[in-house]
C-alpha cells in the first residue's frame, strides 16, 4: 500500500489532533515533527517513535516527507506553507489558513505555481451531523432558506490568554473570539447557507485585558437572499454549547454542540439525533478529535488519487474573508459588502 509521509510543524496544544489524524489513516505515516523549542519536539517525537527537527528547512530536505501539516500560530502559517510547497510537499494547515487575505492569496499562488495541494482544516464539516444537514438542504427538505444563525458563546480564562504570547494578538492570532474560536461555527454557517453578500457588525472587548475582541455580533445578508446572525465570544462565563440554527420555508434544523440535531420539518414529528457534547466551551483541550481524523483520511485519499482535497485553500479563504469583513464593519461602523476590497 502506498503511504504518504507526514511531517507536523508545531508541537503546541493542537499537535495531538494532527498526530491522531495521521496515525488513524491507514495510507498515512508520521515521519517527523518540528518545533523551534527542542523540548516540545522531542517529547512528541519520543512518544510516537519518530524523528524530530528544530528547523523546518532541515526537515524539508527529508525525501520521506510528502505532506506538511501546519499546527503553528495562525499568523506564521504562510511562511511554513510556502517553504513546504516550494520544497515539493503538499500542505494541510490548521485554521485559519492565514490571518490576512493577502497572505492566503500568496499561498494559493504558490500552490498553483508548484502544483502542490494546499488545504485548510475545518474538521466540523466532516461530522456526520454536519453532512446530514448539508444533504437535507441540498435535497430541499428545508425549502427556501430564510435565516441562518451561528452562536459560539464560549469562555476563555485569563490564564488561557497568558499561556502563549501569540494568543489574542492581531499579528499572530488574527483577532479574538471570531478568528480563533468561532471560525468553525462561521465556516459551518457558510457551508449550510452559501456565500455572503454583506455584513454589519459590532466587536468589543468587554471582559478580558486583550487587544482583540472577546464579544462580537453580526447581521449577515446571504447571496441567496436569506439573512443570518453570528454571535461569538470568549467572555460568556461559564459558556454555552455551540449552536447552528438553519430555518427554511419547510422546516428548521438545529445543531447543538458537535453532534446533537433537532429536526423540525413541516408535516413531520420533531426528531432528535445524536448527543450534545459541549467540547471547547471553556476548555479548548476538551474538543473531540473525530473531525480531524476524518479530514486527514479524506485529504490523504484525495492526494493519492491526484485530486483536489477537501477543504481547498479557496474554500478555506471564505471564512477568513467574512471574519475580516465583520472586523471592518465594526471598525468603520457601516455595512461591508463582499468580496472585500483593500482598505
Amino acid at each position: 500500500m502506498k503511504k504518504l509521509g507526514f511531517a507536523i510543524v508545531g508541537c503546541g496544544n493542537i499537535v495531538g489532533y494532527h498526530v491522531d489524524g495521521v496515525l488513524g489513516t491507514p495510507e498515512a505515516e508520521l515521519i517527523c515533527v518540528v518545533d523551534t523549542v527542542e523540548a516540545k519536539a522531542k517529547a512528541v517525537a519520543e512518544k510516537n517513535n519518530v524523528k524530530y527537527y528544530t528547523d523546518i528547512k532541515e526537515m524539508l530536505k527529508n525525501p520521506a516527507v510528502d505532506v506538511v501539516a501546519i499546527a503553528l500560530p495562525s499568523g506564521i502559517h504562510m511562511e511554513a506553507a510556502i517553504a513546504a510547497m516550494e520544497a515539493g510537499k503538499h500542505v494541510i494547515s490548521e485554521k485559519p489558513l492565514e490571518v490576512t487575505l493577502e497572505k492566503i492569496d500568496k499561498m494559493i499562488a504558490v500552490s498553483k505555481k508548484t502544483g502542490k495541494q494546499l488545504a485548510g482544516i475545518f474538521q466540523s464539516r466532516f461530522a456526520d451531523s454536519s453532512l446530514s444537514i448539508k444533504t437535507a438542504i441540498q435535497e430541499g427538505k428545508l425549502g427556501k432558506l430564510v435565516l441562518g444563525g451561528a452562536y459560539n458563546k464560549w469562555y476563555r480564562s485569563p490564564e488561557y490568554y497568558k499561556s502563549a504570547g501569540w494568543r489574542a494578538t492581531w499579528e499572530l492570532d488574527g483577532g479574538g473570539a471570531l478568528m480563533n474560536q468561532a471560525i468553525h461555527a462561521i465556516d459551518l454557517l457558510l457551508f449550510f447557507m452559501g456565500e455572503v453578500e454583506s455584513v454589519t457588525a459590532y466587536c468589543e472587548t468587554l471582559i478580558h485585558d486583550i487587544p482583540v475582541e472577546d464579544t462580537a455580533i453580526a447581521i449577515v445578508r446571504f447571496k441567496n437572499g436569506a439573512l443570518g446572525t453570528i454571535e461569538g465570544t470568549t467572555s460568556v462565563n461559564p459558556g454555552e454549547e455551540r449552536k447552528l440554527e438553519i430555518h427554511g420555508s419547510k422546516g428548521t434544523v438545529i445543531l447543538a454542540g458537535m453532534d446533537k440535531i433537532t429536526w423540525k420539518l413541516a408535516g413531520q414529528p420533531v426528531k432528535q439525533e445524536g448527543l450534545a457534547a459541549a467540547g471547547g466551551v471553556a476548555d479548548p483541550k476538551s474538543i473531540a478529535n473525530k473531525g480531524h481524523a476524518a479530514q486527514f483520511k479524506a485529504f490523504t485519499k484525495a492526494i493519492l488519487a491526484g485530486e483536489v482535497p477537501p477543504i481547498s485553500a479557496e474554500e478555506s479563504r471564505k471564512a477568513v474573508e467574512l471574519i475580516l469583513a465583520i472586523y471592518r464593519s465594526a471598525r468603520e461602523r457601516k455595512e461591508i459588502k463582499l468580496p472585500l476590497t483593500p482598505s
